[in-house]
């Protein structure tokens, strides 16, 4: 449990009684490090990619020489100025704790996310048909798909351009190493997606062969069913998530479960040329990663569906509804997306009880 112990450092001390004027404070640092947990745990519950006004990560402080992981400030929480921890290559996730870290990897694996997070960080991606041939597909835009995970219609192309392959293999070999300044990640081991089906119904399969973040070992079997039906350009799909036999052992020992599930419902019009131009896309589920006495390590669960909608293009970033609610070890986050409109831009953030307005955007 020395894990545990010495990341606690960096968050204890959190509810400050201000007597006169009897309400909950949080210093700088404390709080950019829980607004950080909120915007990773808010984009892995949505799988979409935003960052909360203020948070913008930070990559220049000195990693302590007593952190085997290389955060900064000792692997206490956030660095320099009390931004929290560092931005993950590709994505808006950021990654406040190396508890944090090796969370997102296991949650992100298999979706176009981790693979522009991983492709970034220098694995080695090989795709292959049913008759184990190499496929190549075409750079992925920025921000765009990376064709590793269906979208239910969202992506027509990207969809079509994953139907032919039947396996994909991230490689980090025995270790690669991605450095954040002087902040450095080292994957090790594979990640191997399986997909099959039909152009109607598809299942992906994750699974992890020796997968390393910094020493802490990912296992478990991530299997994503995917059904869509298009009807006169209009595209109806499903998709559901489920971690079995989900473990995370950190690298002191440690050993957590890791269990998630996810339901992606989406209804989405296309153009003639086959753009999506309106819809929306909603999301439920949640994940738990509990250590071996049955306590929560963390947790996030969507309490009200997180609703996107297709018509607000890029004028808006993440959710336009929903409520989100994640436990981080002894501190309660939540967030409430908003009230539907692609105008609205503010969240609503609370943290241990007190509640602020933030900005939501690319």
């Amino acid at each position: 449990m020395k894990l545990l112990k010495s990341l606690t450092l960096g968050l204890v001390a959190l509810m400050v009684w201000n007597c006169s004027e009897n309400t909950t404070s949080l210093s700088q640092t404390e709080n950019a490090t829980l607004l950080g947990v909120a915007q990773t745990s808010g984009q892995l519950a949505s799988g979409t990619s935003f960052s909360i006004s203020g948070l913008t990560g930070n990559t220049s402080a000195s990693a302590s020489t007593n952190d085997p992981q290389g955060h900064p400030n000792g692997g206490r929480g956030p660095g320099h100025h009390g931004h929290p921890g560092f931005p993950l290559d590709g994505t808006n996730l950021l990654a406040p704790t190396p508890e944090l870290l090796a969370i997102i990897e296991a949650e992100s694996a298999g979706d176009f996310r981790g693979m522009h997070m991983h492709g970034k960080g220098g694995g080695t991606i090989t795709n292959y048909d049913a008759t184990g041939n190499v496929v190549t597909l075409p750079a992925p835009e920025d921000k765009g798909p990376e064709g590793c995970s269906f979208s239910g219609g969202q992506f027509p192309k990207s969809d079509s351009l994953l139907a032919k392959i039947a396996k994909t293999v991230i490689d980090f070999g025995t270790g690669v190493t991605e450095k954040h300044d002087t902040v450095s990640i080292t994957r090790a081991g594979k990640i191997i997606i399986t997909r099959s089906g039909d152009k109607s119904n598809h299942t992906e399969t994750v699974t992890f062969d020796g997968f390393k973040v910094n020493d802490n070992l990912i296992e478990g079997t991530k299997t994503r069913i995917t059904t869509s039906n298009t009807v006169d350009l209009v595209t109806n799909g499903l998709s559901t998530t489920h971690v079995t036999d989900g473990k995370i052992t950190f690298s002191d020992g440690t050993v957590t479960t890791w269990s998630s599930d996810k339901k992606r419902t989406s209804s989405i019009t296309l153009d003639s040329n086959n753009k999506p131009v309106s819809g929306t896309i909603t999301t439920e589920g949640e994940t738990l990663v509990t250590n071996s006495d049955n306590t929560i390590l963390y947790s996030h669960s969507i309490t009200k569906a997180l609703t996107e909608d297709i018509s607000c293009g890029r004028d808006h970033h993440g959710p336009v509804s929903g409520t989100i609610e994640t436990h981080y070890k002894s501190d309660a986050i939540s967030i409430d997306f908003g009230d539907g409109t692609c105008t609205n831009k503010t969240i609503s953030v609370t943290v241990n009880g007190v509640t602020t307005i933030k900005t939501i955007g690319e």
